[in-house]
């Protein structure tokens, strides 16, 4: 005699019978479960029962501990039996294993309707028939994949924003991918940003985009729903958007004479000369201080851009600057990786150098009265690129210096300015003399004091 246990025909497809523990019959609404195995062979049924008994019996351990994605499972179970069900029709019936199956979801959605009610009953069916992943399948694989190419900030932000998102569409009762429309995306907008501001809200909007646009890449989806959702951001009249700035001659002066010389007084006579990031900055190393035959330059091997690794040519001011630089960071203790500004302490979410200097920075600055919001270290390469503007050099080659892309067809595709006599470019910058006399301020040549982390 065969061997059935668990098992029973029906118009020749074999099905796994489970009989339902007696304190979960009234949360399903029956006393078995009867699921199509897919199969007219009983040796295949044999064999694939007991995968189908341990996948329906964790379902009932799921519901026992009363998990709220236990129904979406169950579905997604349903779902991958639909698709993998025999389409061969049966001689005598005409129906397909496959058919089978979706009689069983239909029977199923209708016993939810009847015990969870019917948002649950449509939920089930949706997903069970569907072929659209549900909104976390492709959440990790994304971030997974950006995150080669973004900060570990970035990708936290975009999975916050994302869960974000996610949660609000659980509400709505929303748990596919193919459910969310532009008509969706705007509702959401709409609803769930009361009280942000535009520039927030545009931040929510753009890290869903970014999804978005990955699974279009990937052929999840066809329209990326959240093009042309962001709020307008124009100045009401009378509004106080903070607009960044370069400083003031007073400004440098009372910067240059304050500071303390290492690092931030070193870094700011830098950033003034070179035009470079704080985290450019902190980030070289003493092999980045390159010495040629016209005098010494700086070696930036990465940046916020591609245009932003650049060797940049050390102004004649600040060449003892960095030669005393050098010297302190070779007699540095515990140097042994060799950077240019050693004793930085890394943090944030990315560790980075420049981070507990940049706060620093901040509040050295706000001791010496210099608190304008619009200010900040990077205010530096605004003032190198308005010394630069005023010194008449051409706009490509001032890019060359600072980094910054020559998207044009002629010298953004064609040159890549090696031939630009950049030396000569550096020495025509020229700030008032009275920041050329606080260059060599006492502070200038002060004892070494170390950043240490902020509490």
């Amino acid at each position: 005699m065969p061997d059935t246990k668990y098992l029973i025909q029906r118009r020749q497809t074999w099905y796994v019978v489970v009989k339902v523990p007696v304190k979960l019959q009234k949360i399903l609404g029956k006393t078995t479960i009867v699921e199509t195995l897919g199969t007219r062979s009983l040796p295949e049924a044999q064999t694939l029962r007991y995968a189908a008994l341990a996948r329906i019996k964790g379902q009932f351990e799921a519901l026992e501990k009363g998990e709220n994605q236990n129904l979406l499972q169950v579905a997604l179970n349903r779902r991958e039996a639909l698709t993998s069900a025999d389409t061969t029709p049966d001689r005598e019936t005409e129906n397909t294993a496959r058919d089978d199956v979706f009689d069983d979801i239909v029977e199923e959605a209708m016993d939810l309707e009847a015990t969870r009610g019917p948002q649950a009953a449509a939920t089930y069916f949706r997903v069970a028939t569907s072929s659209s992943p549900l909104l976390n399948d492709t959440l990790d694989t994304w971030l997974k994949e950006a995150s080669r190419t973004i900060t570990k900030q970035t990708a936290g932000q975009y999975r916050s924003d994302a869960e974000r998102f996610v949660e609000w569409a659980k509400k709505a009762d929303l748990v596919m991918l193919s459910e969310v429309t532009k008509r969706i995306a705007g509702r959401y907008v709409s609803e769930d940003f009361e009280g942000l501001t535009a520039k927030t809200t545009n931040r929510h909007i753009s890290s869903l985009s970014m999804w978005w646009r990955w699974l279009e890449r990937k052929g999840f989806v066809e329209v990326n729903p959240w093009v042309g959702q962001s709020l307008p951001t124009k100045q009401k009249k009378g509004g106080t958007q903070t607009v960044r700035r370069q400083y003031t001659t007073q400004e440098i002066t009372i910067l240059l004479s304050g500071l303390e010389a290492h690092p931030l007084g070193n870094l700011f006579r830098l950033g003034l000369f070179t035009g470079a990031r704080l985290d450019e900055l902190c980030s070289l190393k003493l092999t980045d201080v390159v010495k040629r035959e016209d005098g010494l330059w700086l070696s930036i091997r990465e940046g916020k851009t591609e245009n932003a690794v650049r060797t940049v040519p050390i102004h004649s001011a600040i060449k003892a600057v960095v030669e005393q630089m050098v010297k302190g960071a070779q007699a540095a203790k515990a140097n042994s990786e060799g950077w240019l500004v050693p004793g930085l302490t890394p943090g944030g979410p990315d560790k980075k150098r420049s981070w507990n200097v940049s706060k620093k920075f901040t509040r050295e600055r706000r001791k010496l009265n210099v608190d304008d919001p619009a200010t900040v270290f990077h205010s530096t390469r605004k003032n190198l690129i308005e010394a630069l503007e005023a010194a008449e050099v051409p706009i490509h080659t001032a890019k060359l210096l600072v980094g910054h892309e020559r998207g044009d067809m002629t010298y953004g595709r064609y040159s890549k300015g090696e031939m630009v006599n950049l030396r000569a470019t550096i020495e025509k910058v020229a700030y008032p003399k009275e920041v050329m006399r606080a260059l060599w301020a006492p502070s200038a040549t002060s004892t070494p004091t170390l950043v240490t982390p902020t509490s």
